[in-house]
């Protein structure tokens, strides 16, 4: 699954409302422990392959956003949340795969914990591949 996984990396960094607040601050799996805050760990969470007709193959695959904001910025956390949303909004394009399309199934909510504010938005990536 890393052509979808790339597809995805390259569409985050490729979003300027994404890059304006939190620069290089978008993680895979884990961010540094003493990484400043904005910042956007995304992960994949499940994959499920399901042979279609043909010989092709759809791939499910869910991907956690977990987004982390200072104190101070409780309502910003919801910018970055819908610049994610506004970002995958359109297919991406993967090595292998005709195309790769998210679908937004739960929205997160705000908590806050270690003096941050945290919120978790799940999508769903779909592909099928060529």
């Amino acid at each position: 699954m890393k052509p979808i996984m790339d597809a995805l990396k390259t569409r985050l960094y490729a979003t300027s409302a994404l890059t304006t607040p939190l620069s290089s601050r978008i993680y895979l799996d884990e961010g540094p422990a003493n990484a400043s805050l904005p910042l956007v760990i995304y992960s994949a969470v499940s994959t499920v392959a399901t042979p279609m007709f043909s010989g092709v193959t759809r791939y499910d695959m869910t991907v956690d956003f977990q987004i982390m904001y200072a104190n101070s910025g409780t309502t910003d956390i919801w910018t970055i949340s819908q610049a994610i949303q506004t970002a995958l909004s359109t297919t991406m394009t993967a090595t292998g795969f005709d195309r790769v399309s998210a679908v937004k199934i739960n929205g997160g909510v705000p908590s806050f914990s270690n003096d941050a504010w945290s919120m978790t938005d799940t999508y769903r990536l779909t592909a099928f591949d060529i």
